[in-house]
């Protein structure tokens, strides 16, 4: 429900990308005036514009790492999932690809059958939906996959959406509910005072009443006034396209990589590499990624390979995002998203809308002022 522009903040954003876009958008909806800075070119680029785009609430809650809080959380983002690919459509310059046809894991090893086991041990302690298969079962889920697969879980909600296409939606979704977004606009300080907040940067000074800081990874470079983001930590990934020479029937999340299709290509990641920013690309990792995909379908291998890419995933010490307010008087913090940023964009949206509002109901978990110690979840 929108109210008075009168009682509503003037809101400044840092970073245009999934959980950036995902609150202005929310916050515009609800009547305030957003502005969106964003330090690239172009807004939804970033991590955002090098995931997978997958919507793996059942394989990442099963996690080892994960925990009731984070289950919760992207239990409850999923569930938006449905309306919000709705209600982006309209600014989608390109198909969004949204669909929620499952995930597939599947074991090639006898290693594997013990890691999807302690997988489906732990959905089944969540509550958590899955479907233990068989070879045979596995393979009419998706007929292309290794005759080497021995069993494989099922997540039958999981799904998956083109992350380039909706960064571009967001951004359009933002400016058509009356937010503004900046390019070229990195925040060097954020200073609280009497009257609000001040945000500096190369390109100027902007004043406002409330800050939302989603700058993924960079926003470690603020921490000398916003203590919190210290504890963000870049991860480098690594990901290739394929040729689409076959119609995968829904995303596969392996042992050692996931392959997810998109409109015209398929997405093979992902290395991880921990406290790595850089954005070069290694040839070992391409080589590694194509022996990967060729191993769960046979028919991509030796598939051409159409474009290889780097990205940085914002990382916590112990696995969950930081959400709400920071000790930074007039900051709400929306960080550490890790690789799940775009199922936890809805969700994370309405909390940090909810947040800047004075509304916020945000689990203690992910307190961004929580002790960082342990790589635990939850």
């Amino acid at each position: 429900m929108r109210r008075s522009s009168l009682s509503l903040p003037r809101v400044a954003v840092i970073g245009g990308g999934a959980i950036g876009l995902a609150s202005a958008w929310a916050l515009a909806r609800a009547g305030a005036r957003v502005t969106v800075l964003e330090a690239g070119p172009e807004a939804g680029q970033g991590a955002l514009a090098a995931s997978g785009g997958m919507l793996a609430q059942g394989f990442e809650g099963a996690n080892e790492n994960a925990g009731r809080a984070f289950v919760a959380l992207a239990a409850q983002s999923l569930d938006l999932w449905d309306e919000w690919a709705e209600q982006l459509n309209p600014y989608a310059e390109t198909p969004l690809g949204y669909r929620r046809t499952g995930s597939l894991v599947p074991a090639v090893t006898q290693a594997d059958q013990g890691w999807i086991s302690a997988l489906a041990e732990s959905s089944a302690r969540h509550g958590i939906i899955f479907e233990r298969l068989d070879a045979a079962q596995a393979r009419e889920h998706e007929p292309h996959l290794s005759p080497e697969v021995l069993s494989a879980l099922r997540f039958p909600g999981d799904g998956e959406v083109d992350n380039r296409a909706l960064g571009r939606a967001l951004a359009g979704a933002v400016r058509a509910a009356g937010g503004d977004i900046r390019t070229g606009w990195p925040v060097m300080r954020v200073s609280p005072d009497a009257a609000g907040v001040t945000v500096t940067g190369p390109a100027g000074v902007f004043t406002c009443d409330r800050v939302v800081l989603a700058a993924g990874w960079q926003s470690a470079a603020l921490a000398e006034d916003i203590p919190e983001a210290a504890s963000i930590m870049p991860v480098k990934g690594q990901m290739i396209s394929l040729q689409p020479v076959v119609d995968l029937s829904g995303c596969i999340r392996a042992a050692r990589a996931y392959l997810s299709a998109k409109p015209g290509r398929i997405v093979v990641g992902a290395t991880s590499t921990a406290n790595r920013s850089d954005d070069r690309a290694d040839d070992a990792a391409t080589r590694t990624l194509c022996r990967h995909a060729g191993a769960l379908v046979p028919a991509l291998a030796g598939a051409a390979v159409t474009d290889v890419w780097t990205g940085v995933r914002p990382g916590t010490f112990d696995g969950l995002p930081l959400i709400g307010p920071s000790a930074c008087r007039g900051v709400i913090l929306g960080l550490g998203a890790y690789r799940n940023g775009v199922l936890l964009a809805p969700a994370m949206a309405d909390l940090i809308r909810n947040a800047v509002l004075g509304e916020a109901d945000i689990d203690a978990a992910f307190d961004p002022q929580r002790p960082l110690t342990a790589l635990t979840q939850g």
